[in-house]
């Protein structure tokens, strides 16, 4: 079932392709899967060549001027048209050339997002962006797949060597030292509103960062065409065949949704469902006992995450030691975590042993990155759903998840002359992957990996919940954190007198090191 449906999807996005192309478009032309020629975006978008304000039919059926200052409330997108303020954009058929890992290293794979000659639903998308910017725009999208340790040579070739071949490029593993080091722009000097739906909001407010002379920040990205950002969410899934079996009389879709999906519950299924067949009265995967939680290391940090509590914050543009305002509560968090890590029904295994247990049955819950839905697609009879980390109470005011730090955020070189353009163009590639790019994405992921429109639900839940500690992807100090878990001992209180003048020295470098920034 899975599997035709992923075929429809696919067929009906080639379908759309098609028909675009019959308007004038010719995909075939517009996009490559590579990019070795010198970007073109040498001019500036054409702005001025108007005529009559378009008009946008909304969903009320009234017909708005787009003239006006204030984008009309009534509009419906669908990603196939030009966005409200944005009609007039023409790119005089430049290249924008993007550069990206090409997962040679360890499968992480950033070149896909940009252009990927699949079948599959998400790559189907990927290219029907592409080409609908194409047709819309005049311009063509190329992508430079590269291994990881190449695009920052690429990149940095580039700047240093006042060449124009590059217009974006992805980075990983947090970005810091790429924020720092002065060859990429801030993005706020591109015109760029990141208040719009399609920047990941959670990653602006948090990077945000204030120079020494109270100029705001924001040397990276990312935005629903960071779809590493969405695959690299540590969340649950769970093996429905395995629930089923439990003969549980609440129903855990409703537990999340009633805000009732706690620590407490997640044990006591977690409990409920484990069952002993080696008969040596414990309870181990390796054994072929049927575990009621299984997760690699990893998962100590989804535990604390889960609470919503961050070791380090953004006030008003500056990084700020969370921990010390808020020990107390850090406390009770690896107090709790610790239980919960602790119980005989759950074990750490390997990465490919947690894919495994979920699809043969041999556990409840399984704790990894929402790719592993990816890996599972193929087995079959799996009916696997997904569920995010639970709350430490009812009263939390919302579910949390982090993302792994091989998630690629985007920057900017110095490299680039028209900045102008470049900031339309980043908008505009937003606004296309959101109703485009997204919207394939999430449907593969809930009715081709997870096959029920309750995990559709909870991919929402999970992905409007992403969170970008600093205290993990720019400093490395969540380690100590997810080590107290893993061995029980809750030491936050001298972690905390500990790190809080390391912290504020490393927060004034970080400063110091931004201001020197030019661009």
């Amino acid at each position: 079932m899975k599997r035709i449906l992923a075929i429809v999807l696919s067929l009906a996005m080639i379908l759309v392709v098609f028909l675009m192309a019959g308007c004038g478009g010719d995909p075939d032309e517009t996009t490559g899967s590579t990019g070795t020629s010198t970007s073109s975006t040498s001019g500036t978008s054409d702005t001025t060549n108007s005529t009559e304000p378009s008009e946008t039919t909304g969903s009320s059926g009234e017909t708005t001027d787009s003239s006006s200052d204030t984008e009309p409330t009534s509009i419906t997108y669908t990603g196939f048209e030009k966005p409200y303020g944005f009609e007039d954009v023409d790119f005089g058929g430049d290249t924008f050339v993007i550069v990206a890992d090409d997962a040679s290293k360890d499968g992480w794979d950033a070149s896909k997002e940009i252009y990927s000659d699949g079948t599959d639903p998400i790559s189907v998308a990927v290219r029907l962006r592409n080409d609908t910017m194409a047709e819309l725009y005049n311009c063509t999208i190329r992508v430079e797949a590269t291994p990881t340790d190449n695009v920052g040579t690429l990149i940095s070739a580039d700047v240093t060597g006042n060449q124009h071949n590059y217009d974006m490029y992805t980075i990983k593993y947090g970005s810091k030292s790429t924020s720092e080091a002065g060859n990429v722009y801030n993005l706020y000097n591109l015109g760029i509103n990141f208040e719009n739906e399609w920047w990941d909001q959670n990653w602006v407010d948090t990077y945000s960062i204030k120079k020494s002379d109270g100029t705001l920040t924001l040397y990276t990205v990312l935005g629903d065409f960071a779809l590493s950002s969405f695959s690299a969410t540590h969340a649950i899934m769970m093996n429905k065949t395995v629930y089923d079996n439990a003969g549980f009389s609440e129903d855990v879709y409703q537990l999340v949704r009633d805000q009732k999906w706690t620590m407490d519950k997640f044990v006591e299924m977690a409990k409920a469902a484990a069952h002993e067949n080696s008969g040596n009265s414990e309870l181990h995967y390796s054994e072929g006992d049927i575990m009621g939680w299984v997760r690699t290391g990893h998962a100590t940090h989804g535990l604390h995450a889960a609470s919503g509590l961050s070791m380090v914050t953004n006030d008003n543009g500056a990084f700020v030691f969370e921990l010390a305002n808020n020990t107390t509560a850090w406390s009770d968090v690896v107090t709790k975590a610790i239980e919960v890590w602790a119980i005989e029904e759950a074990e750490t295994i390997g990465y490919c042993d947690v894919q495994t247990a979920v699809s043969s049955g041999k556990t409840l819950f399984g704790s990894e990155v929402l790719d592993v839905l990816e890996r599972m697609k193929d087995v079959e009879g799996l009916s696997v759903g997904l569920l995010p980390y639970p709350l430490y109470s009812e009263t939390q005011e919302n579910y949390a998840h982090y993302v792994d730090n091989h998630v690629y955020c985007y920057a900017v070189p110095t490299s680039v002359p028209h900045i102008e353009t470049m900031g339309e163009f980043m908008e505009l590639f937003g606004f296309h992957s959101q109703y485009i790019v997204r919207t394939a994405w999430i449907e593969t992921y809930s009715y081709e990996y997870c096959n029920d429109i309750d995990s559709a639900e909870m991919l929402e839940i999970i992905l409007n919940t992403r969170t970008y500690d600093p205290g993990y992807l720019y400093f490395n100090w969540e380690g100590e954190i997810s080590n107290m878990i893993d061995t029980g001992k809750n030491n936050v209180v001298k972690f905390t007198g500990r790190y809080e003048s390391i912290a504020a020295t490393a927060f004034e470098t970080y400063v110091n090191n931004i201001s020197k920034n030019e661009a």
